[in-house]
C-alpha cells in the first residue's frame, strides 16, 4: 500500500493511520495487536478490501456497538 486510497478510511473515508503504507515494514501499524470481527468486512465496498485498512475509530465503534454509525 502506496497510494493516497491506502490511507484512507473504506468506512469513514478519514485517515486510518495505517503504519504500513509507505513503506514501513509489516507489522509495524496498530492494527497488528487488534481484533476484527469477520463482520466489520461487510461494511467495506468490495473493491477497497485489502486496498485501505480500517481506522482504530470506525474498529472501536463497531466493537462497542456493533456498528459504525454514530
Amino acid at each position: 500500500m502506496t497510494d493516497e486510497t491506502a490511507k484512507k478510511c473504506p468506512i469513514c473515508n478519514n485517515d486510518n493511520r495505517c503504519g504500513n503504507v509507505g513503506g514501513n515494514a509489516n507489522g509495524t501499524c496498530w492494527c497488528g495487536n487488534e481484533f476484527f470481527p469477520q463482520e466489520i468486512f461487510k461494511l467495506v465496498p468490495a473493491d477497497q478490501i485489502d486496498v485501505s485498512c480500517i481506522c482504530k475509530v470506525c474498529l472501536d465503534k463497531f466493537k462497542k456497538n456493533g456498528i459504525v454509525l454514530d
